[in-house]
């Protein structure tokens, strides 16, 4: 099992949700982390929270942009000679009908949630490459493979990040560098009040997610561990199954669970 300790760990989307419990997580075992967000205020409190706060590394900005990424890596080389782990957290939301999808709305998702992805993999791998080893994670969704009404653009982003590591994952066999896709399905963030567009979708569902600490400590289990893929609840990985066998019935599941208010 991989171990953590003195292990050197970058984590886009780091200010709140996953990210900064993904933060607490890993440098409760001993983990140097360098922590991107556009927050900078947040992101120094989250900082000042951690386990060996002095360590951590701070780089602010959008990981849309990747002049952000490139940062961050020149950060961990300098700070720590190093990096085992590039964690590609950083996600927008996005919730209305297709037909209604704002453009600007969609690309804003695009470039977090797709070239943001992009960027962090591209500046990365040269490191990894020259290290022979480093580790990938790319936190997607479950929508990433099963969409959902009213979120077809925010689940498109997270299809093509799926796309985008199935293939990664070929051309990066035999050289040391692993790579790890995250499918949450809820978490109790704020993810949902910062998303953008109409956000005028009704749930039929009682389930209001589970803590992102949970989610933290299931995702860096499956790190250690170097799984292909985590699901931080095992119902997700369940559903996902269900809704490939029975696609019809899925789809009038999910249309009588998710209704939208005009």
């Amino acid at each position: 099992m991989k171990q953590i300790n003195n292990s050197v760990y970058i984590i886009s989307g780091a200010s709140a949700g996953i990210g900064a419990a993904l933060a607490h997580e890993l440098a409760g075992h001993g983990a140097r982390l360098v922590l991107i967000a556009r927050r900078a205020d947040v992101l120094a409190t989250i900082r000042q929270q951690l386990t060996n706060a002095p360590v951590h590394q701070l780089v602010i900005g959008d990981i849309g942009e990747r002049d952000t990424m490139e940062r961050a890596v020149e950060t961990a080389m300098t700070s720590f000679g190093q990096i085992d782990g590039v964690i590609c957290n950083a996600g927008i939301g996005l919730s209305a009908p297709v037909a209604q999808i704002e453009i600007a709305d969609f690309q804003s998702s695009i470039n977090t949630n797709v070239y943001g992805v992009l960027h962090m993999i591209q500046v990365s791998l040269p490191v990894f490459m020259q290290q022979q080893h480093g580790h990938l994670i790319v936190v997607s969704s479950v929508v990433g493979v099963q969409g959902l009404p009213y979120s077809g653009g925010y689940c498109a982003t997270k299809g093509a990040i799926e796309r985008l590591c199935d293939a990664l994952r070929i051309e990066l066999l035999d050289t040391g560098v692993a790579l790890t896709v995250v499918r949450p399905g809820t978490v109790t963030t704020e993810f949902v009040q910062r998303r953008r567009g109409l956000n005028r979708e009704v749930r039929a569902t009682g389930h209001t997610g589970i803590p992102a600490a949970i989610a933290a400590r299931r995702i860096v289990d499956g790190i250690r561990r170097q799984n292909r893929y985590i699901y931080t609840r095992w119902q997700d990985r369940l559903l996902l199954w269900g809704s490939q066998l029975v696609a019809p019935l899925a789809d009038r599941v999910l249309a009588r669970s998710i209704r939208w208010r005009e």
